[in-house]
């Protein structure tokens, strides 16, 4: 199946200006040559310059079109490749497709593009996921974390580790294949020392994996605190539109309500909840039901705003709050001290909530001053601000995760052997082991269900 050609539209479907569908495949030259009629220059003989003709379907000319060959090796997918422009209707694009097929390709599966892009070496395996975060991208940083992923942040760093660890045990080989001459460019405590600077660079990047996913996987996130202290108020705010009910009457919100957000560099799986009561403080079935759903979202959130009413003292449920969740160890505690509009001064004891949280912002909802100090508040806990994607890789996927984790691992263990005068073939092993391993993050090694895994989460036509 690599080796046929295939075809799909690459553009979404519905009504536009435009739709472009793409042909790669060695038959792609004869594909052209059975639906397209060129009205002057031959695209196959003039790559990469559009040429203007007709798609025929059964000798009808089904549409005026462009067409732009690419030739082998230099297309995205590395193969002969050509990207046929036609009109943006539905009907149209569904009859210059199935001229396609007529001509000899066959549908595409999804991600077939990018994989065949993958196995011609255009790509490494963390580039071509994230072709697929690009496309997804709904807010600018994932937006950002995907274009400095394809342009080789993260591959180029792989390769600079792989190169190192590869000389190293260049010189363990030397030690095994040649004992007695002392061939070895590096002594043993060099060598040791070597493992060692390796694993820390590993240890460095596996630390990105929280700001890498944050991004890119998004936040759990939920605002909780007591009725009527603004929490809806804040969740408009961050989504920069009314999609809560505020209103000064307490209890208004009695669902949770989510949506995503960028903000601070993240993406935020934003939830609105009820305003937490005690127990029997309400008679509402229908309220207490979504002070539940507010307790549930609170224990599985990973980021909490806990927006307190800056205008009067903390109530003694709020300071219970604030005691629970500093208990919590998985999750970042943000004070969000409200109302700054009504008191710019906080009546409450900023002391005591600063101590039981890891940041307290004021700020006023309503006015939106104070919500860049926020902002930078959840920045600084994900390390998201100045951070450039492009010169400095993160890794978001729970594969590199644990790709990097296993390869720390075996480093580890192949220093201490190196230290404990261990063989010098059982630290190769390992070191070989860590090599393999280190090796998966760009896609060598990787098996085939894995990759089978990763391009089908991709659209069909990319």
């Amino acid at each position: 199946m690599l080796h046929d050609t295939i075809a799909a539209i690459s553009t979404p479907y519905g009504k536009g200006g435009i739709a472009v569908i793409r042909i790669s495949g060695d038959d792609t030259p004869a594909v052209l040559q059975g639906c397209f009629h060129t009205c002057g220059p031959d695209p196959v003989e003039n790559p990469r310059r559009a040429c203007l003709g007709s798609v025929l379907l059964g000798g009808e000319t089904i549409d005026t079109c462009l067409v732009t060959f690419f030739a082998g090796g230099a297309s995205f997918t590395g193969e002969a490749c050509a990207e046929i422009s036609c009109h943006g209707g539905t009907a149209v694009t569904a009859a210059v497709l199935e001229a396609v097929f007529r001509a000899g390709a066959r549908p595409a599966l999804p991600g077939e593009f990018t994989r065949r892009a993958f196995l011609s070496g255009k790509l490494s395996l963390d580039q071509a996921q994230a072709v697929g975060l690009l496309i997804d991208a709904d807010t600018d940083s994932r937006r950002r974390l995907a274009a400095g992923a394809l342009q080789g942040a993260l591959r180029d760093k792989t390769e600079a580790m792989r190169s190192r660890l590869t000389t190293l045990l260049a010189s363990l080989y030397a030690t095994i294949d040649y004992p007695e001459e002392d061939l070895a460019e590096q002594s043993t405590g060099e060598l040791s020392t070597g493992f060692s600077a390796v694993t820390q660079e590993l240890r460095a990047l596996l630390a990105t994996y929280r700001t890498g996913s944050a991004v890119a996987n998004g936040v759990q996130t939920v605002i909780c605190g007591a009725p009527n202290c603004g929490k809806s108020s804040l969740y408009n705010r961050i989504l920069g539109q009314d999609r809560a009910i505020v209103t000064d009457i307490a209890g208004t919100t009695r669902d949770t309500l989510w949506d995503t957000a960028d903000f601070g560099g993240i993406t935020l799986r934003l939830a609105d909840t009820a305003g937490l009561r005690k127990e029997g403080e309400t008679a509402d079935l229908v309220e207490q039901i979504g002070v539940e759903r507010s307790w549930r979202s609170i224990e599985e959130a990973e980021l909490i705003f806990i927006v307190l009413d800056g205008s009067r003292s903390l109530y003694a449920q709020e300071e219970d709050l604030l005691r629970s969740l500093n208990q919590r160890q998985d999750a970042v505690k943000i004070a969000v001290i409200n109302k700054a509009d009504v008191s710019p001064t906080p009546k409450l004891d900023i002391d005591t909530v600063r101590a039981m949280t890891d940041a307290a912002v004021i700020l006023s909802a309503k006015t939106g001053a104070g919500m860049d100090a926020l902002a930078k508040a959840v920045a600084a806990n994900y390390e998201t601000q100045d951070r450039s994607y492009a010169s400095a890789p993160l890794i978001w996927d729970a594969r590199h995760k644990a790709t990097l984790e296993d390869a720390i691992s075996l480093l580890e263990t192949a220093s201490a052997a190196l230290d404990a005068g261990e063989p010098t073939d059982g630290v190769c092993t390992l070191a070989e082991e860590a090599l393999a391993s280190l090796s998966m993050l760009d896609g060598r090694g990787v098996s085939e269900e894995i990759v089978s895994e990763i391009f089908s989460r991709f659209c069909v036509g990319k």
